[in-house]
């Protein structure tokens, strides 16, 4: 096959790609749950309202810059490369996310735009960077459902449900932090040897890089649960910030460990929202709106900017910024 022919057929991919994720953006509207209710919402737009949604909408570029530096900063390790392609490789990586189980062509997208030969390695540093955000939101996940649990159930002590959490986070961090060395040693297994030991690179990450890509993670999910609450307000939902935060918590946790496809992550969060926010709020059509507003604006705005890179990359194809 000579390169042109490869070329067409590789822009042809993209192309689908991207129309499949505009379409699936446009089936989740269409037939989201109390989506006529939405006109009636904006349509009560005050000045407070439109500060509140002025600030959700500026909180989602920094939510993508953090996790545009984050993987940045990861990848400099092997490669230099410029924010701004780094940019292009983690919106491009969301709309490929999109049609794919569980997200994994995410970091498909990603490398798209490193090298050929430290592919192997961006994928790995890449999952490693997923991990740090898993880190983060079971850290937060955990103390968020202790402290519902604190609250609806006062047959258990308090002490007990903070010993639990402090004993989960410190095995999530210890995890965490021997991340390179757990998978070096599973590596070495007959099983991996035989198998896999050709797709595992060998990456030893400074405990200095760990730290960096925690904290960051722990910055986004921050922007992100800000972002959730807002939301709520926004739609008149009249709940405390740290109830909000406690059932926020629990409802991404939930929906980080149930296995599903990309299609289905929307009605999943939004019916763990429901049951957590419900807690506190009996507004259910507003809380549904809520978890479609989030989503439209931190998962709709970059598919679409993610599906135009994605078409376009060949042609940037060896542009270093």
């Amino acid at each position: 096959m000579d390169s042109k022919s490869a070329r067409i057929i590789k822009t042809t991919i993209k192309v689908a790609i991207a129309v499949l994720a505009y379409a699936y953006i446009a089936y989740k509207v269409a037939t989201s749950p109390d989506i006529e209710e939405l006109p009636s919402y904006f349509a009560k737009i005050d000045t407070t309202n439109g500060i509140l949604l002025a600030i959700i909408l500026l909180l989602m570029p920094i939510n993508w810059l953090l996790e545009t530096w984050k993987w940045r900063n990861l990848i400099k390790s092997e490669q230099e490369i410029s924010f701004g392609r780094c940019l292009k490789a983690v919106m491009s990586g969301v709309t490929v996310g999109t049609i794919t189980p569980n997200r994994v062509g995410e970091f498909a997208g990603r490398v798209l735009f490193v090298e050929k030969e430290n592919r192997t390695k961006a994928s790995y540093l890449t999952i490693f960077g997923d991990t740090a955000q898993f880190c983060a939101t079971l850290i937060f996940g955990i103390i968020g459902l202790l402290a519902i649990g604190a609250l609806h159930n006062e047959s258990v002590p308090t002490g007990i449900l903070i010993a639990i959490g402090a004993t989960c986070t410190i095995v999530a961090i210890i995890v965490y932090m021997r991340f390179d060395k757990i998978v070096t040693a599973l590596s070495n297994t007959k099983f991996a040897q035989k198998r896999l030991a050709k797709y595992i690179p060998q990456c030893n990450i400074s405990n200095k890089l760990k730290l960096t890509t925690i904290l960051m993670s722990m910055l986004r999910y921050v922007v992100f649960n800000v972002q959730f609450f807002l939301c709520l307000r926004f739609f008149g939902i009249d709940i405390a910030v740290s109830d909000a935060l406690a059932a926020i918590s629990s409802t991404y946790i939930c929906t980080y460990l149930i296995p599903s496809i990309a299609a289905a992550e929307l009605g999943i969060r939004t019916s763990f929202a429901i049951f957590f926010i419900g807690i506190f709020a009996t507004q259910e059509t507003a809380i549904t709106l809520a978890s479609l507003l989030l989503y439209l604006i931190n998962v709709g705005i970059p598919i679409i900017i993610g599906g135009i890179l994605l078409v376009g990359s060949n042609k940037t194809k060896n542009d270093n910024e």
